[in-house]
């Protein structure tokens, strides 16, 4: 991945990826690898979010899909998505429709979302060329913050 806009004096910088047919930014600091899809064993009865869990060089991860989250219907997985390892307490992999580049930001491409519109899931916005996308909170998709 090349890093656009590495002239800028950065504030912030996000991965940008794509969720259904939509575009989404994770802040970068929040990213701890880009993997290739794998398969992932499912778990009997789990919830809607949960894809299943991933044996990652002897560590056990779960699998995140932000799809239902997002409003979408999840897709049959494929070997051209990706898995995102996202840094948290407890380390997960967030399952994504493709990853397309490191952005550095700054401080005037960067918004928060009205109080009014407050989403625990998007609290930010970035501004990326002429589209706005949504920065997801990573610390939102964390399993433990919605999977029960």
């Amino acid at each position: 991945m090349t890093l656009v806009g590495s002239n800028l004096l950065a504030s912030e910088a996000v991965l940008l990826v794509r969720i259904g047919l939509g575009r989404y930014a994770l802040p970068l600091a929040s990213v701890e690898r880009v993997l290739q899809m794998a398969y992932v064993p499912p778990l009997p009865e789990a919830s809607d979010g949960l894809l299943g869990m991933l044996n990652l060089h002897g560590q056990v991860l779960p699998v995140v899909d932000p799809h239902p989250r997002l409003g979408l219907a999840s897709p049959t997985v494929a070997v051209e998505h990706r898995l995102v390892q996202l840094k948290a307490d407890a380390p997960f992999l967030l399952w994504v429709d493709d990853v397309e580049d490191v952005v550095a930001l700054s401080t005037a491409e960067v918004g928060a979302v009205p109080a009014t519109d407050a989403n625990p899931l998007v609290g930010r916005a970035v501004r990326v060329g002429d589209d706005v996308l949504h920065c997801l909170a990573p610390t939102a998709l964390e399993p433990h913050a919605w999977l029960r």
